[in-house]
């Protein structure tokens, strides 16, 4: 009997054993998952680049293959397919029309927020036009072309929402759509007279000497904090790899805390981004920086004005912002 205890004990110590190396880091790391994100290179995407580069997310036995899109509104159709797991972007008319269509997708997490200090998402206007005083208003730019990424994105709200404050809407200028790159160029050639961009890019304007900062959204009477970035989890990602979507979620919070922390003037944080961006380093020290909420809180207030104009200007059906939300991963 005395014999028969002894294996017994054993047995357990060798299944404790067990459980414990199963739970361990090492053991994490080995079994890693591979959760697929669309990414727009920008500086508001810091802290996804940061968890990949300071190892949090292998510490949560993720690894977050990246694939680059022009615009989030080109991210919906593989949200909805399940191509893509993560979207770093913004809300946009598209997603909202696909959550009132029934579509699984959400909004889980903030991504980067305009607010006083932190305009890093800003009208940018030639420089030939406000040197020569052409330009003095967003008035001025009735009838003139202004550049942005995609129809139906934040950028086409923040113009729109800048056109009505000088009594304007948003028909009385002409939209193109064109990606930062190549706003670079239609700067240079003079094609289009205004583009509204997200840092790095108004730095690399700014630093090519083609256009100038001219107006951000804290500077819009009314307006006040706008989210302009946000992490969204397709269907699929939330309710067939849950635990999965959460680990993921903690790395990104903890780069997130990083980042809010350090912001862009710090160098280790600007190389990471200058790899991500292809915008150097310097370049993006000198760029504005988006405001992080650590916890990744979200203004869902500002989310549902959002969803608002797009209903107002023809864009999308109607919804409650609630649907397009779950933030039980912010724990």
């Amino acid at each position: 009997m005395a014999e028969e205890r002894m294996i017994n004990v054993q047995s357990l110590w060798h299944l404790a054993l067990i459980i414990a190396l199963a739970l361990s880091p090492s053991a994490a790391r080995a079994q890693s998952e591979t959760v697929k994100l669309g990414d727009l290179a920008a500086i508001s995407n810091a802290a996804v680049y940061i968890a990949v580069e300071k190892g949090f997310f292998k510490e949560q036995g993720v690894v977050t293959d990246i694939t680059n899109f022009a615009s989030a509104a080109k991210q919906v159709p593989a949200l909805v397919a399940g191509e893509l797991e993560v979207s770093v972007g913004s809300a946009t008319a598209g997603l909202f029309n696909a959550v009132a269509q029934q579509a699984p997708f959400r909004i889980v997490a903030d991504k980067g927020q305009a607010r006083q200090g932190y305009g890093f998402s800003l009208l940018t206007v030639r420089k030939d036009l406000v040197d020569s005083g052409q330009v003095k208003s967003f008035r001025d730019l009735k009838g003139k072309k202004i550049a942005i990424l995609a129809k139906g994105n934040i950028q086409h709200y923040l113009v729109g929402k800048m056109a009505e404050e000088v009594g304007l809407t948003i028909n009385d200028v002409e939209l193109t759509f064109l990606n930062a790159a190549s706003q670079v160029t239609a700067f240079e050639t003079k094609a289009i007279d205004a583009a509204y961009a997200v840092e790095p890019w108004a730095a690399r304007f700014a630093e090519r000497g083609v256009a100038v900062p001219f107006r951000t959204p804290d500077q819009v009477k009314g307006l006040g904090p706008v989210q302009v970035g946000v992490i969204i989890y397709s269907g699929k990602f939330i309710n067939e790899r849950r635990p999965v979507a959460q680990r993921w979620m903690n790395a990104y919070l903890k780069a997130a805390e990083v980042f809010h922390k350090n912001g862009t003037k710090d160098p280790e944080i600007a190389a990471i981004l200058e790899k991500y961006t292809k915008v150097p380093a310097k370049v993006i020290q000198t760029a504005i920086s988006p405001y992080q909420d650590p916890s990744g809180k979200l203004l869902v207030e500002n989310l549902a004005d959002q969803a608002e104009w797009f209903t107002k200007n023809g864009m999308q059906q109607k919804i409650s912002i609630d649907n397009a939300l779950d933030l039980s991963f912010l724990k």
